[in-house]
């Protein structure tokens, strides 16, 4: 199993992904080891895979080298069509062409302005963007994608996180995963991002360990408020927070 999730924020693009690869002969598991499935590529480029990790591979190679396309592309979309394009042509002549397994999340600057891109099915594109700004891919999705969905409508009311709160999600996300489907998903957590320098530059960086556990322990700090605000609420002591419920309309 394997989960990456992505966020197009409003001051960039976050991704995350567990640790967890799996082995396999044909479609049986056969060994589970961790590596590394988050990588800053050249162009300032986030990549992320959850899907076959030697086809993977062959995207990241593909994308590594193709950076300076970007700059030539007229829309953001095509990029990440010219990618497709080349890669099933390129699985067409290995083989493979019926049997493409290669989910990623790529992220780039194009124009000024960040993009976030997520490759699904035989590598087709789709661009995430303000209405549609968070994503999960891989065999975590089923467990990511509803907790996804309960962060966004707690934390993102007013749209895309920024990409601090990016992180934060991300990793919660993630590490809601890892404990709700113990063997088939692991730590440790690998997160990039592409965000803005101080000099308005679009720079791509990985996140160091030190800086994943500080949101590590914000969610524990969270958890341990919602406890407090229910320990209120079952005392009475925090009645007169509690918002009273919707009226409902009369038929």
């Amino acid at each position: 199993m394997t989960v990456v999730v992505a966020f197009l924020c409003t001051d960039g693009v976050v991704v995350a992904a567990d640790s967890m690869l799996t082995a396999s002969i044909g479609n049986v598991p056969v060994a589970h080891h961790t590596g590394k499935k988050v990588s800053v590529l050249n162009g300032h480029q986030v990549f992320a895979f959850a899907g076959d990790q030697g086809q993977c591979e062959r995207f990241r190679i593909m994308a590594d080298g193709s950076h300076a396309r970007i700059a030539q592309a007229a829309h953001p979309i095509d990029y990440p069509l010219i990618l497709t394009q080349s890669l099933i042509t390129q699985f067409q002549a290995t083989g493979i062409g019926d049997a493409i397994n290669a989910n990623t999340v790529l992220a780039f600057g194009h124009g000024g302005s960040h993009q976030c891109c997520i490759f699904v099915g035989p590598i087709q594109p789709r661009l995430l963007d303000e209405h549609h700004f968070y994503a999960a891919l891989g065999s975590g999705k089923l467990s990511a994608d509803p907790f996804l969905r309960f962060l966004v409508d707690v934390f993102c009311q007013d749209g895309p996180p920024n990409v601090r709160e990016g992180v934060f999600l991300a990793t919660w996300a993630i590490e809601h995963v890892i404990r709700t489907n113990p063997g088939g998903v692991a730590g440790p957590i690998r997160i990039a991002t592409l965000e803005r320098t101080d000099d308005g530059v679009l720079a791509a960086r990985e996140l160091p360990d030190t800086e994943i556990e500080e949101h590590r322990q914000a969610i524990d700090s969270a958890s341990i408020a919602l406890r407090a605000w229910r320990d209120g609420i079952e005392s009475g002591a925090a009645a007169e927070d509690v918002p009273p419920p919707p009226e409902l309309n009369e038929a």
